[in-house]
């Protein structure tokens, strides 16, 4: 009978300790990224962050209910631990969609949590390439005689484009389109002083720079598997190519210097990409052309 209540009592200190180490930190990627989580009522739940870490700058709070992590919902340690390892094997940002109060929020750690260098050049095994030609965007035609147009018409379709982000990319594009050839209707038309359609034409300009940011947010979410419902980060970069119309957009809004990670350059054998932060330059690009249209409407009221 002692020999068989030894064997329950130490059956029973034995399951205790799994449910104890099961109830404990899922500790996958904790010194890299600065955060451990633990499983609660099926649920993994932040336990600590520490301070200065990228989960700590990236918003990450403990008791945040992580929901979603890089596309998968783990509801264990194992499948916290095998995405936060896949992210981290294939350099890729941790995306997170965390439950903190009565609303989500989402949440992204870029690829320099796991530490080493950032990819800065693309090479070309091949022939020395032609000189790229610096692309200038094309105008596109002015509207049909019969559809009317006005300088306060052309600001209002200017206006609804910055921020424009829950319809996606091609009806933002299409928009773009739509309101300069708005813009380039005032000119043929004469219904604008030049002054006023020189400073709308860099309004529509600005849009249309964020369109090729748009494109390079979209390449890096296809390329680190981003999840639609999850922002892209800031800190994330893409390639772009000498005499691109990147660089000319670059060259010419010099605000968006602050974007550029490194500069492309051109060797005997091969050309290598710059690297540029498009999520950075979007919001930029909005800033600024909200800045110029705001100006453009302040002058227009004052007119007499």
């Amino acid at each position: 009978m002692a020999h068989a209540r030894n064997v329950i009592v130490l059956g029973l200190v034995l399951v205790g300790a799994a449910a104890h180490a099961a109830s404990g930190p899922c500790d996958e990627g904790r010194d890299a990224a600065g955060l451990a989580v633990v499983v609660r009522d099926g649920a993994v739940v932040v336990q600590d962050v520490t301070p200065g870490s990228p989960a700590a700058t990236s918003g990450v709070r403990a008791g945040d209910v992580v929901l979603q992590v890089n596309g998968a919902v783990p509801t264990s340690c194992a499948e916290w631990s095998r995405a936060v390892r896949d992210a981290r094997d294939g350099r890729k940002a941790l995306l997170l969609l965390v439950g903190r109060g009565d609303g989500e929020t989402p949440l992204a750690l870029g690829r320099r949590t796991w530490g080493g260098a950032e990819p800065t050049e693309i090479a070309r095994p091949a022939a020395p390439p032609a000189p790229r030609p610096r692309v200038e965007p094309a105008l596109p035609p002015p509207l049909p005689a019969e559809v009317p147009v006005s300088v306060g018409s052309v600001v209002a379709d200017l206006g609804a484009l910055v921020g424009r982000t829950r319809e996606g990319l091609d009806p933002y594009r299409d928009a773009v389109t739509s309101a300069r050839r708005g813009v380039e209707t005032l000119a043929v038309r004469k219904l604008a002083p030049p002054e006023t359609v020189t400073e709308l034409r860099r309004v529509a300009h600005l849009h249309e720079t964020a369109v090729l940011a748009w494109q390079a947010v979209d390449e890096i979410r296809e390329r680190n598997g981003i999840a639609r419902r999850l922002p892209v980060s800031e800190a994330l970069s893409a390639p772009y190519f000498s005499g691109s119309p990147v660089e000319s957009a670059i060259d010419e809004f010099d605000f968006l210097r602050e974007t550029v990670v490194t500069e492309p350059h051109g060797g005997r054998v091969a050309e290598s990409s710059g690297e540029w932060r498009p999520a950075a330059a979007r919001r930029l690009v909005w800033e600024h052309a909200g800045e110029s249209l705001g100006r453009v409407a302040a002058t227009l009221a004052a007119a007499p």
